[in-house]
């Protein structure tokens, strides 16, 4: 015969309309996307810098088959593989390239500042005022770095479509590799972005840890609380006094005779 199991213990009457505690949730930690945010700005500048200073386009000219001039921009200059005539020369000297490097690199430093202050605030609330100041800074750095990407973007899919082909004169225009890393680092900047707004929220505050609930129900709800006879407070006790002997009596004799502390006895009467 098996031994009854014991039944885990199930409160009765008023406590029994308590419900347990709950068991403490692990604390999470809110400030990763500021980390995360912080460390996608200094990538995202990175790639920005790199891609002003490598070529963003180039154009070829052909005469019957041979290029006849050759030459790449980038955010700051153009570059020649074939050095262009004397009447090119002097053309070129007088104009220069869209400078997309000056705002490129402008958004670049913001963004490396908003990832600085990010770094030294790691440790802080999200509504500090160092957080708040990175958070403001990767926004406007990765804003600024996008609408810089989406216009140089157009000014290149303009110019391709510039390309012709006469049989005896070919003009192509491209894409360098600075436009595909600007390109990236864009992507990278819509992403910082992000991860600074995620950033925003404040932490959870850390519930306190209590033996025991704060305070109890009086009764169970739905249950009408029952009614108990008020007692009565006891009087306080007094001690009964001495029944007074009889008159004659050999007591009352005793108490005539013995002195009363008030009149004591005189020492010539002893």
């Amino acid at each position: 015969m098996s031994a009854p199991q014991q039944q885990p213990y199930q409160p009765t009457g008023p406590f029994s309309a308590i419900p347990p505690a709950a068991a403490p949730r692990p604390p999470s930690d809110a400030r990763l996307p500021r980390l995360f945010a912080a460390m996608m700005g200094v990538f995202a500048g990175l790639l920005v810098l790199l891609a002003t200073f490598l070529p963003q386009s180039t154009y070829e000219q052909l005469s019957e088959g041979k290029p006849v001039s050759k030459l790449a921009e980038t955010g700051w200059t153009r570059t020649f593989d074939i050095e262009p005539s004397a009447e090119e020369k002097e053309f070129y000297d007088k104009t220069h390239v869209a400078r997309y490097g000056i705002p490129l690199s402008t958004a670049a430093l913001t963004l490396f500042a908003g990832a600085a202050v990010g770094f030294a605030a790691y440790r802080r609330s999200s509504t500090s005022i160092a957080a708040t100041t990175s958070r403001t800074l990767l926004v406007a750095g990765g804003a600024g770095t996008a609408i810089g990407v989406w216009m140089l973007g157009m000014d290149i899919s303009a110019s391709l479509s510039f390309g012709q082909d006469t049989g005896r004169f070919v003009s192509r225009y491209g894409t360098g590799s600075g436009f595909w890393i600007l390109l990236a680092g864009g992507l990278v900047a819509l992403l910082t972005i992000g991860l600074a707004i995620v950033a925003n929220r404040r932490e959870p505050a850390q519930p306190r840890q209590v033996p025991y609930p704060a305070a109890y129900p009086p009764h169970a709800p739905g249950v009408p609380q029952q009614q108990y006879p008020q007692q009565q407070q006891p009087q306080p006790y007094e001690p009964p006094s001495p029944p007074t002997p009889p008159a004659g009596s050999a007591l009352q004799q005793q108490d005539i005779l013995r002195p009363s502390p008030d009149n004591p006895p005189r020492p010539d009467n002893m």
